[in-house]
């Protein structure tokens, strides 16, 4: 098998085996890219639905007429110089250096000036932005596309990637971010070089801009001219395509098709045009565009045969026929597309309103006379069909107790203390904040606490954050929208996998840099999860932070909006026991910050008691020492049941006899305040104390009645004495042991 790094440079011109490819796909996942299986020396992407993302399952089988390889551009700007003339296409590689950061990727072929450039986003999931037109273009690819990075062009030379630099060898994150002002400064810069119209400039007639294309060189004719006019003057904009959902996109398509009669007249320019135009709406997110065109053209009166057709489509070059050309000849057709259109169009895919005809209000005899019984899943703490929150600051174990909790699930077994209601459950656990890596250390680490197997846990599916890394949520002009993307591929992921139980670990990093505080936003997202859990029967759990300076064990104690906690059906708090409270329950204060306290803050608000549901964080060591240089394996946190015993001294016995020892000797009796120095100082030969914890220690001596709070009198010199309160050992010093006989 050849290296990566020969991989990357593609030095021969052979087609790349199924062994190269899987080799290229497998260190690309792993280097954080999203990925798609492309037809073989050519462009299309092969996947149904490929804009929501493809599993590595599929990636890595490598089927001889998908070698080609693409990756989603989503959180991504990679900039494509669509240039013909070699001293242009280096000119706009010289602006690049100048307007964009250092460091981006490369992507080149043999026989062109044409050249992609990699880059990260620096925030959100932009979308496309050109300027020019073909052959005299720069493209900035974006959210619903994808770029070839693997595999055969289409003029059938290999991909080449500067100095083997690649997505196989370059880590996404180590990417340098483009910011969306910095890429204005370029694509403006451009545009002056090419000598065509500034981005959203010259639209009121396009046929300028390809004038402007034709005085530089360019050979497009009047006639194109016109056709490019029409594409995009025709009353409607190819952008409203763009920010429509890729299965609206899809239905778009198959209606303007089904409007478009060839079965008895069929001439080749319309042919042409339509086969054109699906290839537009492929490269603009629209799922299964190929297929649908091959389906339509069968249907034509002058089909001849299946080799024609790729020919035609292989044959498309961007920018000289748009979506726009198919939608105006569906209107004329009589096609009425006005339902795609607008903002329900765009969010069909995430659940747009019913059609009014479903809006029928309920009599009481249309109720059911018994109603449906309430579908616990774990405890009080899960339910089919609603969304439960879990609050707890960052870093006190809360990703560690919704891990446990799906193991429980997924198992069936009560390892938090609680029945599993119909287990073992199919459970999907999201964790956007983790690697892979670390998901799969602490999964491990509770298997070994929980004496769990592989053979236990079948219902159960994890995706770290370099897997999933999408946003439910998208900061727009107009105000915080839900994210069509995130969305469609959730409810794909959901689709495939069926779960019982969703755990989405944490909120803040599923928000995609919207504000917490917004009230609208959070009443969004969380309105849609608790449709999404109606609507497919499935119980969804949310971890979310605290916010700073609020109280753990109130409704009120979650991080931004109130939306979040008002829309969930149970709202659970997970707080660390405090040292004044621990000794109350049998635990010393120094294992306090390891204790926690599962509270429901829309119910329970009181005082922590050993009636409440308490839990222990522990550490597991894993097997996975790697000596020399790693000795020992990883130290990982997992979770316990834990049950208070207040009748039990939290304190070893050592302890104890050296604070009584020195309120014993104290002469006058210690301060119950000013005597806490005195008392950590003596304790600390045992285990390091602060007056804090030797506080606790009185307070449990007091309350086992070993020593007690008296009102003491104390001399003063020169002075008479003063009473004040001191603690008094009401016990005697046991004995001196004397020497063995």
């Amino acid at each position: 098998m050849p290296t990566l790094e020969a991989l990357s440079s593609d030095a021969t011109e052979s087609r790349p085996t199924a062994d190269d490819v899987r080799a290229f796909r497998k260190a690309a996942l792993e280097n954080g890219y999203r990925l798609v299986p492309v037809e073989t020396g050519g462009k299309r992407p092969t996947a149904t639905g490929w804009t929501a993302g493809v599993l590595p399952e599929v990636l890595l089988t490598c089927r001889e007429e998908a070698l080609n390889t693409g990756i989603l551009c989503e959180g991504l700007r990679i900039i494509d110089v669509d240039v013909d003339d070699e001293a242009k296409a280096a000119e706009i590689e010289r602006l690049a250096q100048q307007h964009l950061p250092p460091g981006a990727l490369a992507r080149r072929r043999s026989n062109s000036p044409r050249l992609a450039l990699v880059f990260r986003a620096a925030e959100g999931t932009p979308r496309k932005r050109k300027i020019g037109v073909s052959g005299r273009a720069v493209e900035v690819l974006g959210a619903g596309q994808q770029l070839v990075v693997h595999g055969v062009h289409n003029t059938g030379v290999l991909i080449e990637w500067d100095d083997g630099r690649s997505p196989a060898t370059a880590p996404q994150a180590d990417l340098p971010s483009a910011s969306d002002e910095a890429i204005t400064r370029f694509l403006n810069a451009c545009a002056d070089a090419l000598g065509v119209p500034r981005e959203g400039k010259g639209k009121s007639n396009v046929v300028t801009l390809f004038e402007a294309a034709v005085a530089q060189g360019s050979s497009f004719t009047a006639a194109e001219a016109r056709a490019a006019n029409d594409d995009l003057y025709a009353g409607i904009s190819t952008g409203r395509f763009e920010e429509l959902s890729s299965e609206v996109k899809r239905k778009v398509g198959k209606a303007c098709l089904d409007s478009l009669d060839n079965t008895k007249e069929d001439p080749r320019d319309r042919w042409m045009q339509v086969v054109f135009a699906m290839h537009a709406a492929a490269d603009e997110g629209c799922p299964d565009a190929y297929d649908l065109a091959l389906e339509w053209s069968r249907r034509g009166a002058r089909w001849t045969d299946e080799a024609a057709f790729d020919q035609l489509w292989n044959s498309y070059r961007s920018g000289r026929t748009g979506v726009g050309t198919l939608l105006q000849m569906a209107e004329q057709a009589g096609a009425d597309l006005s339902a795609f259109w607008g903002s329900q169009a765009r969010t069909e895919a995430v659940g747009a309103a019913p059609p009014p005809s479903l809006l029928k209000a309920l009599s009481i005899g249309d109720l059911p006379a018994t109603p449906p019984k309430r579908e616990w899943l774990h405890g009080p703490h899960l339910i089919r069909g609603s969304v439960s929150l879990l609050v707890s600051p960052g870093g006190r174990g809360k990703s560690t107790f919704l891990l446990a909790l799906a193991l429980a699930c997924a198992s069936g077994r009560e390892l938090l203390g609680f029945h599993v209601f119909g287990g073992p459950l199919r459970v999907l656990y999201i964790n956007a904040e983790d690697s892979g890596d670390e998901l799969t250390r602490r999964i491990r680490a509770a298997m070994i606490h929980h004496t769990l197997r592989d053979s236990d846990l079948d219902k159960l599916r994890v995706m770290g954050a370099d897997r999933f890394g999408l946003s439910l949520m998208a900061p727009e002009k107009s105000g915080p929208t839900l994210n069509v993307v995130g969305w469609v591929a959730l409810e794909t992921l959901l689709e495939e996998e069926r779960p019982d139980v969703l755990i989405l670990d944490p909120l803040v990093s599923l928000v995609g840099g919207v504000s917490l505080n917004d009230n609208s936003a959070a009443a969004l997202l969380q309105g849609r999860l608790v449709k999404l859990a109606t609507q497919r029967k499935l119980a969804v759990m949310v971890a979310h932070h605290t916010a700073k300076s609020r109280e753990t064990n109130t409704a009120d104690a979650a991080m931004g909006a109130a939306s979040f906690v008002n829309l969930a059906r149970v709202s659970l708090s997970l707080e660390t026991v405090s040292e004044q409270d621990a000794p109350k329950l049998g635990i010393a204060p120094w294992a306090a910050q390891s204790t926690l306290r599962l509270v429901g803050t829309k119910q329970n608000l009181s005082k922590p008691s050993t009636d409440d549901n308490f839990f222990r964080l522990l550490s597991v060591t894993l097997p996975n020492a790697a000596p020399p240089i790693y000795p020992r394996g990883d130290e990982v946190g997992v979770i316990e049941v834990f049950r208070p015993n207040p009748a039990i001294s939290p304190f070893p016995k050592p302890m104890l006899d050296a604070a009584l020892s020195v309120i014993r000797q104290a002469r006058p009796p210690l301060s119950p305040k000013g005597g806490l120095s005195n008392i950590a100082s003596a304790v600390s030969t045992q285990t390091p104390t602060n007056e804090r914890q030797a506080k606790a220690i009185v307070d449990h001596l007091v309350r086992t009645g070993q020593v007690s709070v008296e009102d003491v009198s104390v001399p003063r010199a020169g002075r008479g004495a003063y009473t004040r309160q001191g603690l008094v050992a009401t016990t005697p010093e046991p004995p001196a042991k004397g020497p063995s006989p």
